[in-house]
C-alpha cells in the first residue's frame, strides 16, 4: 500500500512540470510603447446676480462681468425722534426704525420692506487670478442736512455692527463665516463700523506679492451684514434741531479690485 502511494505523487509531479514548460513565454518576446498628449486650460468665470429685492440696490454697473459690487443697502432711515426740551450735553443715539421707509422717508406703517433692521452688501469675485485682492470703504458723502434749509447734522455717524456671509449662488444660501475662516475668506472684515465724512473701511482681501504665495484671497461671493445699526448725533447738533426738520444725505460705496 506505502508503495502505491509513493508512485501516484511522482507521476503528479512529472505531469505538473509539463505544463509549466508548454506555457511559458518565449524568451524573444518583443514589447512596444508610444506617448498620447493631455491637456486642461481654465478661465475666469461670470458672474451671477441674485434677484434684487427692496431691501438692496445695484449701485452701478458692475465695471466686469467677473468682479464686482452687486449690491448696497437700499436706505438708513431712522426714527422720528422729538426735539429735546432740555439742553444736551452727551450724544444722543437714534435707531433704525424699519416704520420709516421711502426717500424721503415717511412714516408710511412700513415694516422693513426697504429700511430692514438688518442691512446687507454683496461683492462678487470670480476672476481666478489667485492673487488680485480688493478692498470695500464707505462713507457718508457729506453732513445729513436739512432738506429746508442749509442747516446740517455736524459730526453725526452711522454706527453699526458686521459679521460676514459666503453666499453660494446656487439658491444663493447664505453661510455665517468668519475673517480669513478659508484660503479665500477676506482676511479684514471690520466688526465695528464707523461711517462718518472719511472713507472707513469695511472688507477687504489682501492681494498677493508673489505667485507662490496665491491663494484666491477674496475670491467668491462675499456678504457683509450690518446690524445694531444707530445714528450717532453730537450735543452740539442735536441742540440746535427744530421741530419739523428732516435731514437728509446719502453713503458712498467704493470698490477697489486692489489693495
Amino acid at each position: 500500500m506505502n508503495k502505491k502511494k509513493l508512485v501516484t505523487g511522482l507521476l503528479s509531479t512529472a505531469f505538473l512540470g509539463g505544463v509549466l514548460v508548454t506555457t511559458a513565454l518565449p524568451a524573444d518576446a518583443a514589447t512596444y510603447g508610444s506617448q498620447s498628449n493631455g491637456s486642461v486650460s481654465f478661465k475666469k468665470g461670470t458672474l451671477v446676480t441674485p434677484p434684487i429685492t427692496p431691501p438692496v440696490v445695484p449701485p452701478v454697473t458692475p465695471p466686469a462681468s467677473d468682479f464686482g459690487l452687486i449690491y448696497v443697502p437700499k436706505e438708513f432711515n431712522f426714527a422720528e425722534t422729538a426735539v429735546p426740551s432740555t439742553v444736551q450735553t452727551t450724544p444722543t443715539t437714534i435707531t433704525i426704525d424699519a416704520n420709516w421707509e421711502g426717500s424721503p422717508a415717511t412714516n408710511t406703517g412700513g415694516v422693513g420692506t426697504t429700511n430692514p433692521a438688518t442691512k446687507h452688501f454683496l461683492v462678487g469675485d470670480v476672476r481666478g487670478t489667485r492673487a488680485a485682492g480688493w478692498k470695500l470703504e464707505a462713507k457718508l458723502t457729506a453732513d445729513l442736512q436739512d432738506s429746508g434749509s442749509s442747516k446740517t447734522l455736524a459730526g453725526a455717524t452711522i454706527t453699526m455692527s458686521q459679521s460676514i456671509n459666503e453666499m453660494n449662488p446656487t439658491g444663493w444660501v447664505a453661510t455665517p463665516t468668519t475673517a480669513s475662516a478659508t484660503v479665500h475668506t477676506p482676511d479684514t472684515v471690520t466688526s465695528a463700523v464707523t461711517l462718518s465724512t472719511t472713507s472707513s473701511t469695511i472688507m477687504s482681501a489682501s492681494g498677493e506679492t508673489a505667485a507662490s504665495a496665491a491663494d484666491g484671497r477674496g475670491e467668491g461671493y462675499w456678504q457683509g451684514e450690518f446690524t445694531s445699526i444707530n445714528l450717532n448725533v453730537p450735543a452740539a447738533a442735536m441742540n440746535a434741531v427744530a421741530a419739523g426738520e428732516q435731514y437728509e444725505g446719502t453713503v458712498d460705496w467704493t470698490l477697489t479690485d486692489s489693495i
